[in-house]
């Protein structure tokens, strides 16, 4: 268990949870296996990057057990827009994510940890307008996306 209530009781909700398997639909499949996280205001001092990757560790834990046998891929990302942590399931015979935008694939569950909880959670700039100095174009945007296989 985790050091921080917030995410031990978000575990104790999704670790078990019934995985949907539909390998004609990856959007119908992607929906029913997410889950999404924001903790509130009081929550949020409490929430260590740690705790998340130690939090994701043991849901894929859980479902690599569960899905035996199955062939699936677990990813999980920063939804910065409704800033939330997210993760889901789809089976690997899609050959590919059920995103609509450029993505970039890693293995580094703390960079997904890191992002969410000190980059956005604990950062009172974020989301804020950007300064109006200058007309420089943003690169654009690549989503990171921690993916792993299950089981």
């Amino acid at each position: 268990m985790m050091n921080c209530r917030t995410v031990n009781a978000w575990l104790e909700m999704a670790q078990d949870d019934e995985v949907f398997i539909d390998a004609d639909d990856i959007n119908r499949e992607a929906m029913e296996n997410m889950w999404s996280f924001s903790p509130t205001d009081e929550e949020t001092p409490q929430i260590e990057a740690a705790d998340i990757v130690a939090f994701i560790r043991q849901v894929i834990a859980a479902r690599r057990s569960a899905l035996a046998g199955e062939q699936m891929l677990f990813y999980c990302w920063h939804d910065a827009q409704c800033r939330q942590l997210r993760f889901s399931l789809v089976s690997r015979s899609h050959g590919r994510l059920p995103f609509r935008r450029e993505v970039r694939e890693t293995q580094d569950l703390s960079l997904i940890a890191d992002r969410v909880v000190n980059g956005d959670w604990r950062n009172g700039d974020f989301m804020r307008a950007p300064s109006e100095e200058g007309d420089a174009q943003e690169p654009p945007f690549i989503l990171p996306v921690f993916v792993v296989p299950v089981p």
